[in-house]
């Protein structure tokens, strides 16, 4: 939906890099997937005062909204890998014992 085209030129604007084909295709999705979200947490927004339009207020609240959401998913991982990491040293420990 997104024009690779389109893409390709910002990217080219803002880096003396080259750019792939596939980075601007991952690039693409990303973005698709960034209007999907954005447009759905503008709903609940907008549904929230009881309108059937989005306005751009809605779309400014999904900066916060999102970024809480990050908040959580670092936190979340940061915890993963704290507990894999306990795990890889433990494994390792006992690999260690052996010898």
């Amino acid at each position: 939906m997104i024009p690779k085209g389109t893409v390709k030129r910002i990217m080219k604007e803002n880096t003396d890099m080259n750019v792939s084909a596939e980075s601007v295709v991952a690039l693409v999705e990303i973005l698709q997937e960034m209007v999907v979200t954005t447009t759905k947490i503008a709903e609940e927004n907008a549904a929230k005062d009881k309108r059937k339009t989005l306005k751009a207020r809605d779309i400014e609240q999904c900066d916060a909204e999102r970024l809480r959401k990050k908040v959580i998913e670092v936190s979340e991982r940061t915890e993963k890998v704290n507990m894999l990491t306990n795990e890889i040293l433990n494994v390792i420990a006992n690999e260690l014992e052996r010898y």
